[in-house]
Formats: C-alpha cells, structure tokens, sequence
C-alpha cells in the first residue's frame, strides 16, 4: 500500500530557523539526493531492461545500493558504499534522530511516522529485489518490476520530501547534525 500523505502529521512553519540552525536541515537534503540520483539510475536500468537493452544485475544493484541491510559481504564497490552509508544515515535516524526529536512533544507523531514509513519502503526494496531475481528465470515478469521500481520511488521520493520539511525544525531547535 502506498504512503498516504494526507495521513501524515504537520508541524513545520511554526518556528523561524536561524541561518546556523538550518544547516542540518539542509545537510538531511543533501543526503535525500544523493539517494535520489541512485533512483533515478536505478528507474533508468530497469527501463532498460524492459526496452531489451540493459541486465537485470544493473537492477538488483541499484537496489542494492538503496537498502540499508545489507552487509558489506553481499555488496561490492560503490554499492557497499552506499549501503554503509544508508545504512548510518538510518541509523542516526531511527536510534538517535528521532527519539531526540520526540522529546519535543509537537514533533513526536512527525518522528514516529517517519521511522513507520522506514519499514514501508524496506518493503519496497525487498520486493524489487524479489521481482529482479524472479525476471532471471522469466523475462516477462519485467512490467511488474518496473512497476515495483516506479512504487519504490513514489513512495521513497514523498517520504524524503516529507522529512525534509518536518525535520528541519527540530534539527535546527536541537542542533542536531545528520
């Protein structure tokens, strides 16, 4: 099931951040497009695949690169990077991040939906991996994966989106850097 916006608690607009306050916010931003680069790397390669020209592996990589529990092991290059990195910024986000931003009591419900939000795109992940090793055995399950990988995205965008805008906040009023 998607991520529904319109579900989502609000809080951001209350407080005006000083310029240093807003450097974490602006940091969070940052990181967000990074990963943002790798999905649209990764939404090129499995259109790729469906247009006849790219390989499934260029898929499970990207994937890869996006999921945060993978072990340095199973992933190589730039993909463990990218896993290590995710993997801290998840991290600090779910285990320090956002139980420091629950102490302010307006931003609790924020910091609780966003560490919810964390297992529905696990379960995106999880199941583009699935589906670009099922299209190994049998090709023609690739429109499932493109639109595994088009979900992924939709729903990893929106969430980066709303993090973004909510966070910026109580990182600046906290001082806390990510």
């Amino acid at each position: 099931m998607p991520i529904d916006d319109s579900t989502r608690p609000r809080v951001a607009g209350s407080v005006e951040l000083t310029p240093r306050q807003r450097v974490g916010g602006l940091h969070l931003q940052q990181i967000h497009d990074h990963f943002r680069q790798q999905l649209e790397a990764m939404t090129r390669a499995v259109e790729a695949v469906r247009d006849g020209v790219g390989d499934v592996d260029d898929v499970r990589a990207g994937v890869h690169g996006l999921a945060p529990a993978l072990t340095a092991q199973q992933a190589s290059g730039l993909c463990r990077q990218v896993c290590q990195f995710l993997t801290m910024h998840h991290s600090i986000e779910d285990q320090a991040m956002f139980p420091a931003v629950a102490t302010l009591e307006v931003y609790a419900p924020v910091a609780a939906r966003l560490a919810e939000e964390h297992l529905v795109i696990h379960d995106h992940l999880e199941r583009v991996d699935g589906l670009a090793v099922a299209v190994h055995a049998d090709p023609s399950r690739v429109a499932e994966l493109v639109d595994a990988v088009a979900d992924l995205r939709r729903d990893l965008e929106s969430h980066f989106t709303y993090e973004e805008i909510e966070m910026a906040e109580p990182l600046g009023i906290l001082g806390l850097g990510v």
